[in-house]
């Protein structure tokens, strides 16, 4: 009988202290630097970045096929940059984000081979190398066909 008084509260604490070695071990990520939370949505803060984006009306048509990711910018830049930045953010691990510089291949048009980037949601942030502009967008992983992003000057919010 003293086994089973002194054996539960015993089970409870060895379980409390491997529950918080397995959380401070491996914690997660689930929200971002740049979000931040207001009520019950997420609002993503609207940057210098997204606003001039929006007011040089940059549109993105994006293609993966065979393992190539080809862009194609349109918009009232001045001139074209040589390179983009993509960035494939996984929505809750950090660790699987993927970082994309892409070369200029004629006109508005960038290319650069795609990695396996898994299965699932995906949030891609397409930038100037000088992070002077910006376009967010989402797209299913493993990637296929076509998605286009167009730069708004709103904040996005997800409600719960």
């Amino acid at each position: 009988m003293v086994w089973l008084i002194a054996g539960l509260p015993a089970t409870a604490v060895i379980a409390g202290f491997t529950t918080y070695f397995i959380a401070a071990h491996e914690p997660d990520s689930l929200v971002r630097a740049e979000y931040r939370k207001e009520g019950f949505a997420l609002v993503e803060k609207t940057t210098a970045a997204d606003t001039l984006a929006a007011e040089l009306g940059l549109f993105a048509r994006m293609t993966a096929d065979n393992g190539r990711l080809e862009v194609t910018l349109k918009g009232r830049l001045s001139t074209t940059p040589e390179r983009v930045a993509l960035t494939i953010i996984h929505p809750t691990r950090e660790s699987r984000d993927i970082a994309l510089v892409l070369a200029r291949s004629g006109g508005g048009s960038y290319g650069a081979n795609l990695p396996d980037v898994g299965n699932g949601k995906r949030i891609l942030v397409l930038e100037a190398e000088d992070r002077a502009w910006r376009i967010t967008g989402q797209w299913m992983a493993p990637f296929s066909g076509m998605t286009e992003l167009a730069a708004v000057e709103t904040n996005h919010s997800t409600h719960p």
